[in-house]
């Protein structure tokens, strides 16, 4: 009883955090794919537009699977950290300076190369088909594709902060920009538009993966495994060759050249 009681007392907090995070991806696609579709044509990274009504109706159904288990992997965090298993706490004094002001950049760190391996472990054959095969449905992406997993895949991408936690300190707001970070670029991701400007894989920025880098593999499927960094699949020769060819055809395409 006093474990559903808790469960009912976080659950307006987390249900408001998903409805808000969701809202944002509504608004994100009414602008991108509707309002601004004409004068963002050239933006599109997919020449054909294979987004259809059928292709939204399951990512919404899919997205219904993702909230629900977000929501209780949200109380499983919390329950823990009331029951003092983990290491998360609130007050920057309990623990040294460092984890405070670091943890963001080491929890980053830790999410991309946990989401880059998972990643690679979800392509496998006798795995993909059960699992990861509900997000490739989607070979034209749009910000509804960021929220398209299957249960499982949403538990194995995730699930790393709590062995994490039980060991080292996580500063709460730490975790919030590491979960807004997420959040953001995983809609990046799956805009189906390159933001970036020209320059992008020219200067520092081409450690981070685009919108053009994720949509390849959506449609080319073996490569390009990363979500935030470019670092493991450079390292281990996943990513597409033509990569940064393709960002500069998207970038020529958008100042209209051929």
């Amino acid at each position: 009883m006093e474990l559903l009681k808790k469960f009912i007392e976080q659950l307006p907090q987390a249900l408001g955090q998903s409805s808000m995070n969701y809202l944002i991806i509504v608004a994100v696609y009414l602008i991108v794919w509707k309002l601004l579709k004409k004068r963002l044509q050239n933006w599109r990274i997919q020449v054909k537009n294979r987004v259809d009504a059928k292709q939204i109706k399951s990512e919404l159904i899919n997205s219904l699977f993702t909230l629900t288990v977000s929501l209780v992997f949200i109380f499983v965090i919390y329950y823990l950290k009331d029951e003092g298993y983990t290491k998360i706490y609130t007050d920057i004094n309990e623990y040294p300076k460092f984890f405070a002001y670091c943890g963001f950049f080491i929890f980053l760190i830790i999410d991309d190369t946990w989401f880059y391996w998972v990643h690679r472990l979800l392509h496998h054959p006798k795995i993909y088909k059960y699992v990861h095969k509900v997000h490739h449905n989607s070979i034209d992406v749009n910000p509804f594709t960021s929220l398209s997993f299957h249960w499982f895949e949403t538990v194995a991408l995730t699930s790393w902060i709590i062995p994490f936690s039980l060991f080292f300190p996580m500063y709460v707001p730490a975790l919030g920009v590491l979960q807004i970070w997420g959040f953001l670029d995983n809609i990046k991701s799956h805009v189906g538009y390159e933001f970036f400007p020209s320059w992008w894989n020219r200067s520092v920025g081409k450690l981070m993966t685009s919108s053009t880098h994720h949509n390849m593999h959506h449609s080319k499927f073996t490569g390009n495994y990363g979500v935030h960094f470019r670092i493991w699949d450079r390292l281990l020769g996943t990513e597409f060759k033509d990569y940064e060819a393709e960002f500069d055809k998207i970038q020529a395409q958008k100042k209209g050249r051929p």
